[in-house]
């Protein structure tokens, strides 16, 4: 009898881990209205391709989403590359889905902005301005465009001042408003926010692209249901609601990060002090 009921909760508890919906978290590397406008139309498309709801989940910061992440508190995470890195580096490695590919190319840059009306044209010139990174764990606001300055000569206190802010957006609109002479966002952002009056003072080598991994405890079929699920889409009201220049998902190795690696040796103790 006792082996029989056993069963029966076994089953049970299968069944219901089938049913419930499946988590689709971000870190708020834009605002948490701005996440669910772009990825809404991806996780309806992922509900209908495996029958069972899919729920966007917006971290307060990137610090929870990695430790979400990494202790398999999500079945799917949105990843940056050097959070990616981190994540493995401290849990062990994760499950990999897809990484994005835009105007068919899964790579991007950082780039690093400033007003159309700045008289800046090089990153030297930075030594004694004002700077807006974004958080300290993303990969394109703040870890590149660090490396990037490193590489140019300007150190951290060779600025007249610095300051991390929330997200993208954040550095943006700082920059905008004149409250920092530049600033650092991802292409995609650069490329949207460009017509209100940015302009490109540089650009990092290309960098692969934002991945989607899984649980660790997620189910191999499961697994790959939805990594096929998203190699086939090509429905561009779903890519574009993302990014005007997303063309859709593409297969992704561990190895496409060794650049992401290299560079926070450099770049982590600096900002971990």
């Amino acid at each position: 009898m006792k082996k029989i009921l056993v069963v029966l909760l076994l089953s049970c508890l299968a069944l219901f881990a089938q049913q419930r919906a499946l988590t689709l978290g971000f870190m708020p590397y834009l605002s948490s209205s701005a996440l669910l406008q772009k990825y809404t139309p991806l996780a309806e498309y992922l509900s209908k391709e495996l029958g069972r709801d899919v729920k966007i989940v917006i971290a307060k910061d990137y610090e929870s989403h990695i430790v979400n992440s990494g202790k398999d508190r999500l079945d799917i995470s949105f990843l940056g590359g050097s959070p990616y890195v981190l994540i493995t580096d401290k849990y062990g490695p994760k499950p990999l889905l897809v990484r994005y590919e835009f105007k068919g190319k899964p790579t991007f840059r950082s780039v690093i902005i400033t007003a159309q009306r700045s008289p800046l044209t090089s990153l030297k010139e930075l030594r004694g301005k004002r700077f807006a990174f974004g958080n300290t764990n993303s990969t394109l606001s703040t870890q590149v465009p660090l490396f990037m300055l490193l590489q140019a000569g300007v150190e951290l206190k060779d600025l007249k001042a610095y300051l991390h802010m929330r997200n993208h957006e954040n550095v943006v609109y700082g920059t905008l408003f004149g409250d920092f002479d530049a600033g650092a966002v991802a292409e995609e952002v650069f490329l949207e926010k460009r017509s209100e009056g940015l302009k490109a003072l540089a650009y990092s080598p290309r960098l692969s692209t934002h991945l989607f991994t899984t649980a660790s405890t997620m189910p191999k079929p499961l697994r790959q249901k939805i990594r096929r699920a998203l190699l086939k889409l090509d429905d561009p009201k779903v890519l574009q609601a993302i990014s005007a220049n997303l063309t859709g998902f593409v297969p992704v190795k561990d190895s496409y990060y060794d650049y992401h690696r290299a560079m926070l040796q450099t770049v982590l103790p600096i900002l971990e002090k």
